[in-house]
């Protein structure tokens, strides 16, 4: 089963949210928990929905963030904008699948 235009369309909003969440406390780890809570509609934002993004822009090929994982608790795990993910918040980068809003 293919995923909707809209669902895709949110996926790429919630990773462009993450990022600019993270721009705002660049210098600063956060903890997922905090991040999540920062994040616009987090009621509606699950802790997979959260992981798959923060997959996506950490993995090898982005490395937007840096996650430091917290085994005992995953969203106690600290994560940060690296120079990289700097530059795709600040419009230096673009990536097909994030969707920022500024």
């Amino acid at each position: 089963m293919s995923r909707s235009a809209l669902e895709i369309i949110k996926t790429k909003q919630l990773r462009g949210n993450i990022l600019e969440a993270l721009y705002r406390y660049y210098g600063e780890d956060v903890s997922l928990s905090v991040l999540k809570s920062s994040l616009m509609l987090s009621g509606l934002l699950t802790d997979a929905r959260l992981k798959s993004a923060i997959y996506y822009l950490g993995g090898k090929e982005k490395e937007y963030v840096h996650l430091e994982l917290n085994k005992n608790d995953y969203m106690d795990s600290l994560i940060w904008l690296t120079p990289r993910g700097v530059n795709l918040a600040e419009g230096d980068l673009e990536d097909v699948g994030v969707m920022m809003d500024g």
